[in-house]
Parts: structure tokens; C-alpha cells; sequence
């Protein structure tokens, strides 16, 4: 955080020492059943919160007066930028992007800790761990790496404005919505580790994290629709496949996590479906990590990579642990995942969440399979292949209409059991509708 007076920067103490006790105090906390050391790592979430969010907010006065003494400011704003613009222009930089993120999710951290101080104790010291551990690697990487608080001596006279493209009023709220439904997946998926750890497997973390699920399902689904609102009208690409990589790998976790919020409905009504919860949950929270990786990285061409970035490395390392962890608890935890009750009917709501589960699950291996082709493709046979809009919906659009399908079956199939007799008229009557619609 830094210390100013007069709009001049006189001290600079930048650290991630706050998050870092914060994880240590945690692990203390669970491993020693030391409560003291617990709250001690809740009330670290608190001031890392309060620290993120002093930064942000001075990074982000520095656009709005245009203070050039700032590097990224110079770098990416303008005396002439519009007022609206220069409010978003932080988030157009590697720098600001980072601190957005940071920001974001010690917001969230900071909330889901406060609402469930005393809920699943055995839990949250393991969730708080893992939360401050993502705090810590993206503050590391804004002290170590690309931080927003490089000045220049003398300050610049001007400077070299915000890309004409980002230049579209959608673009204030699509990367903030896409990070605010990334960043509340990390709540979700830390608390599923904790329960893992512990071996406390039922439905009661699911249901504490379940408006966050909701919330992190819903923002990226809007930062994804704004987004394809300004590709088309700023880059003219023809149609959803024909986006930039970066645009189809936002899309894969908010696919599995649709899954995991319709599975983690079994779960809580019939105690089924854990081990599938359990993996979806840890594959979205991974796939969320790996879409920032793939802007940070370069690995794949993209209009949205960061030229000159370094950060690829640090992210793969993350990723790596995060699928090896998440593997790891999965099958160690095997035991205490079986399942409560079976299915009793293949006609059953059962059966139709799992089949639109199935379906989901296969659409975002599709999107994964065809996002990093050019990378496997290079890596078996030396050349660089693309996929392109209609490889994509060969396969996209015959599992949507299932999806579809599943979508208008499933809330007509009762749980547990049914019968195509007691299903003849209601489906009748819906298929009818259909019909008289198309």
C-alpha cells in the first residue's frame, strides 16, 4: 500500500506478508486445533481485504486524474482519454488486470469468512488456507513481477492512451464480471478441498457456498454475453466459434459449473453424486485458473494476451498443483464419497441431472479439445493446426439440442421413480407446445 501526500507517492510498502500469515495461521489452526490461531487467519482475511482494496482505489484515482507519474497510467491512458474510459483503462493493463483480480477475491474471501465463522469449523481454517493462498501468489506476483505502482521521474508530459478497440461502453463491465465470476469460484472450490481434507463429504458445503456458485455462475455469463456484444461490434468476427481462444476458454468453467449446480441439487436431496460434485467443483476452480493463464501466458495466440509476459510460468506451476492436489483428494477421499443412495429408475429427475451433467461435461471437453488444439496439434505431429467455427458445430449443436431437450424433460420426471405411462400426457402436452412454437 502506498502512503501519499499531496498527490505524491512518499513511501512504498508492498507485501504479501498479510496473506501469507494468514495461510500460516490457518494451517496452525487446523492441524494444532488451535481456535486461536483460526481467528487469528479469519481477522488476516479482513486486512488483506482492506489492504487490496486501498491499492485498487489508489491505482484507480491515479487514471481518473491522470496522474502520468504512474507508469501503467502513461502507459495506458491519456490527457485526452474521456472521463468514462479512463475509469476502465486500469484493467486494460497486465498491472491493473492483477490487482482487479486480488481485489475481487479477498473481497469475497473476506465475506464468505465473516458469514461462516461459525459454521463447519473443522472446515474453514482448510477453506481460509486455501482462499489466502490465492491472495498470496497474485500479491507476490504484483510485488515481484508487474507491479502498478512504478513511477516515473520526471513524470510524463503525456500519454499513449487506451487502445481504440477497448474503446466500447461494454468493456467497463465485461472484464470486471468475468474476474467477479472467476474469483467466486475460488470459494466454492476452497471449501471443497477443506470438506475433502476432513473427510466431512455432505451436503453442508454446498450449501454454504451456494450463492457464491450462483453468483460466480451469473457474472460469467454476463461478462461472457458483454464480451460478445463488443467482438461484434469492434472486431466483426463471425459468430460465437469465430472468437479469440481466450473468449471459448472463459466459457469452459461456466460450463462444468453449471453442471456442478445442477449435480450439487442431487447431493442435497438425495445424497448422491459426490464424487461427481467433488471433481466438478475442483475441475471449474482449476478451468477458471487456466483461462487467466492462457491471457498471461501467450501459449496461444490471442488479442487478448499480454505482449512481453512473463507471468506463464507462475500460472502453469499453479495449475499443475491445483490438478495434482485436486486428483490427489479425490481419490484419497474415494471412501468417503460412495454414494448414499442409488439411482431407482433411469426414468427418474435423478437420471436427468446426471444425463444433462453428461452433456454439459462433454460440450466443455469439445471447447477445451478445440481451444487447445493448435497446442496439441504442434506438440504430436510439429505443425500448428486451428479448429474453426464449423468443426465446433459439428459437435456443439447436436449436444445443445440434447441439452434442450434434457432442459424441457427434466422438470416433468419426478425423483426417485416414474413411468413413461404416468409421463405420456405431460410430455404430449410439452412436445406439443414445442411444435406449435417452431
Amino acid at each position: 500500500i502506498l502512503v501519499m501526500a499531496g498527490g505524491e507517492i512518499i513511501g512504498e510498502v508492498p507485501r504479501a506478508e498479510a496473506s501469507a500469515f494468514g495461510v500460516i495461521a490457518a494451517l496452525r489452526g487446523a492441524t494444532g486445533d488451535r481456535p486461536g490461531w483460526v481467528t487469528s487467519s479469519r481477522r488476516a482475511s479482513y486486512v488483506v481485504a482492506a489492504l487490496a482494496t486501498g491499492a485498487f482505489a489508489i491505482v484507480e484515482i491515479a487514471f481518473l486524474r491522470t496522474d502520468l507519474s504512474f507508469e501503467v497510467v502513461q502507459s495506458h491512458s491519456s490527457t485526452t482519454t474521456p472521463l468514462f474510459y479512463r475509469a476502465t483503462a486500469m484493467w486494460s493493463s497486465q498491472e491493473g488486470s492483477l490487482l482487479l483480480w486480488l481485489w475481487l477475491l479477498t473481497l469475497w474471501t473476506a465475506l464468505v469468512l465473516w458469514r461462516t465463522q461459525r459454521r463447519m469449523r473443522d472446515v474453514q481454517p482448510w477453506a481460509t488456507a486455501v482462499l489466502l493462498g490465492f491472495a498470496t501468489f497474485f500479491s507476490a506476483l504484483l510485488v515481484f513481477k508487474v507491479s502498478p505502482f512504478g513511477v516515473l521521474d520526471p513524470a510524463a508530459s503525456e500519454g499513449a492512451g487506451l487502445n481504440p478497440l477497448l474503446r466500447y461502453p461494454s468493456m467497463m463491465t465485461h472484464p470486471p464480471m468475468l474476474y467477479a465470476g472467476y474469483t467466486l469460484w475460488a470459494v466454492p472450490f476452497a471449501f471443497a478441498v477443506g470438506a475433502l481434507i476432513v473427510r466431512r463429504t455432505g451436503a453442508e458445503w454446498l450449501v454454504i457456498t451456494r450463492s457464491f456458485a450462483l453468483g460466480a455462475w451469473l457474472c460469467l455469463g454476463i461478462g461472457i454475453l458483454l464480451g460478445a456484444r463488443w467482438s461484434y461490434a469492434e472486431l466483426g468476427w463471425g459468430g460465437y466459434w469465430a472468437w479469440d481462444p481466450v473468449e471459448n476458454a472463459s466459457l469452459l468453467p461456466w460450463l462444468t459449473g453449471t453442471a456442478f449446480i445442477h449435480s450439487a441439487m442431487v447431493q442435497e436431496k438425495r445424497g448422491m453424486l459426490k464424487t461427481w460434485n467433488a471433481s466438478l467443483i475442483l475441475a471449474t476452480g482449476t478451468l477458471a485458473i487456466l483461462g487467466t493463464f492462457l491471457v498471461r501466458s501467450g501459449v496461444i495466440q490471442s488479442i487478448h494476451a499480454f505482449t512481453g509476459s512473463d507471468l506463464g510460468w507462475p500460472f502453469l506451476i499453479l495449475i499443475v498443483v491445483m490438478i495434482v492436489g485436486s486428483v490427489w483428494l479425490v481419490v484419497s477421499r474415494r471412501a468417503s464419497l460412495k454414494t448414499e443412495h442409488r439411482l431407482d429408475s433411469l426414468l427418474s429427475r435423478e437420471s436427468m441431472f446426471l444425463a444433462n451433467n453428461l452433456v454439459l461435461v462433454a460440450m466443455a471437453f469439445v471447447v477445451f479439445w478445440g481451444t487447445f488444439f493448435p497446442l496439441i496439434s504442434e506438440a504430436l505431429t510439429g505443425n500448428e493446426q486451428t479448429l474453426g467455427p464449423t468443426w465446433y458445430g459439428r459437435y456443439i449443436a447436436p449436444l445443445a439440442l440434447v441439452l434442450v431437450a434434457l432442459t424441457a424433460v427434466g422438470p416433468l420426471v419426478p425423483w426417485r421413480r416414474s413411468s413413461w405411462r404416468l409421463l405420456r400426457r405431460p410430455l404430449l402436452v410439452t412436445a406439443a407446445a414445442g411444435l406449435l412454437a417452431a
